[in-house]
């Protein structure tokens, strides 16, 4: 590598973070700046919905990563990539190797200096790893109002505390992950809540009608469900739905989902599909430019297909991948899968890869006293997909052997007894990485 190499990443996402580890594995020296516009930074997500966290508990990463990592950190918005420099919306502001805690970020009057009123960092090479952004459909008269919100950042969180203050009722658009976890996130605000999800269960892509039912009857102990409709319009105070029916909503949260953002690619002359379109080893279409995360399409080894698979593990790997690259030290990136993990209300839910694929072999447990579904399915021996609500213990497990691709044939029907285990796998599995997965 030579020594003139300046590596730049757009973004400060868990890819991001994952590439920056692996580049100081392999070099030590290369000189690395991320560009971002987040103010909080390397936070775990999923915990935003929760309004009691605490800073120890938001951050994956210590607070003095860059720091130690000696990696340069850029406030400011990336518009394009021009030639080999990024161009910035505005000047930008740098502070060499520095991360504070987040209530020391909150304003950018400390930065030690601005880029001497130049909008272009230069690169050698590049990771895009923006992740992605809330779906806001344009159908929705009044989606853009003041009482209109998304849950996806910790300033999202934040407004939307103080936006409830004094308020009595909110509204969810969408009924999936993001959904749920906005509606739990209200009711600890002291909201009635009502769901409006335009399928006819919740998690309608990932659920079956079974496991649907279970987690729908759950979802209407807390909170108002409404199903097989759809907000045609926002108010200051009432949402109208597509029959008519007219509902108090303080508040609206926008949970349909996420896309993967390809704002910067597509002004960049970056091919696109779904996601930011790059090879085995995270490479885009133009040289030297790598993606990786939430942004990105990549390969969905149950389905074959390519496709954004928006989700942790996947960002993660595919960060280290492409870091791994960067550094030249060549890795391949052999695909992923989709995973759901979320507790509804109290109640845990996972979901694994093609859950409700209906050419498989079904294998199903089901106790509904103690709210228990678990269900694998099975297609040319091999497990593809899998649903548990309820009992998860041993939801990694299935994880390692659907990426395993193991055989399954000989002991499926053992899968949800109570003694199994590893010792069903077989050996050559065993002494290798079958082990389980983070969900």
């Amino acid at each position: 590598m030579k020594s003139s190499e300046k590596i730049v990443i757009i973004g400060s996402s868990v890819a991001a973070i994952s590439a920056i580890e692996t580049i100081r594995e392999k070099n030590k020296n290369l000189p690395i700046t991320v560009i971002t516009k987040d103010t909080d930074l390397f936070y775990s997500r999923p915990l935003i919905s929760y309004t009691n966290f605490t800073d120890e508990q938001c951050y994956y990463r210590d607070k003095n990563f860059f720091r130690k990592n000696n990696v340069d950190l850029i406030f400011g918005e990336a518009m394009s990539v021009k030639n080999s420099s990024v161009v910035l919306k505005n000047k930008g502001y740098i502070k060499p190797c520095v991360i504070s805690a987040r209530s020391e970020m909150k304003s950018y009057s400390h930065f030690t200096r601005s880029l001497d009123n130049k909008k272009n960092v230069k690169f050698s090479k590049l990771l895009i790893a923006v992740g992605g952004k809330p779906i806001i459909p344009s159908n929705i008269a009044g989606i853009n109002g003041k009482n209109v919100f998304t849950l996806t950042t910790i300033e999202d969180a934040d407004n939307i505390k103080k936006f409830c203050k004094n308020k009595k009722h909110a509204v969810v658009i969408g009924c999936g992950m993001i959904g749920i976890k906005s509606a739990e996130f209200l009711k600890c605000l002291g909201l009635d809540v009502s769901i409006v999800e335009l399928m006819d269960k919740p998690f309608a892509s990932v659920l079956d009608d079974k496991s649907g039912k279970i987690i729908a009857d759950e979802i209407k102990k807390h909170a108002k469900l409404i199903l097989n409709n759809s907000v045609y319009e926002i108010k200051e105070n009432q949402c109208i739905l597509k029959n008519g029916e007219k509902i108090s909503a303080d508040i609206v949260i926008c949970a349909i989902g996420v896309v993967p953002n390809l704002d910067i690619a597509k002004k960049s002359q970056i091919k696109t599909n779904r996601g930011i379109v790059v090879d085995k080893f995270m490479r885009t279409s133009r040289k030297n430019i790598y993606a990786a995360g939430d942004c990105t399409e990549a390969m969905d080894i149950l389905s074959g297909k390519k496709m954004p698979i928006p989700i942790w593990p996947v960002a993660y790997r595919q960060g280290a991948v492409a870091g791994s690259n960067i550094a030249e030290i060549i890795m391949e990136y052999a695909g992923g899968f989709g995973r759901n993990s979320v507790d509804v209300f109290g109640l845990p839910l996972i979901t694994l890869g093609l859950s409700n694929e209906k050419s498989g072999e079904e294998i199903v447990f089901s106790d509904e006293k103690s709210k228990v579904y678990k269900k694998v399915i099975v297609k040319d021996g091999k497990i593809i997909g899998a649903i548990f609500i309820g009992d998860i213990s041993r939801a990694g497990i299935f994880t390692g052997m659907i990426k395993d691709g193991i055989d399954v044939s000989n002991f499926k029907n053992e899968i949800f007894s109570e003694n199994f285990g590893y010792i069903y796998v077989p050996k050559e599995f065993r002494s290798k990485e079958v082990t389980p997965i983070e969900i």
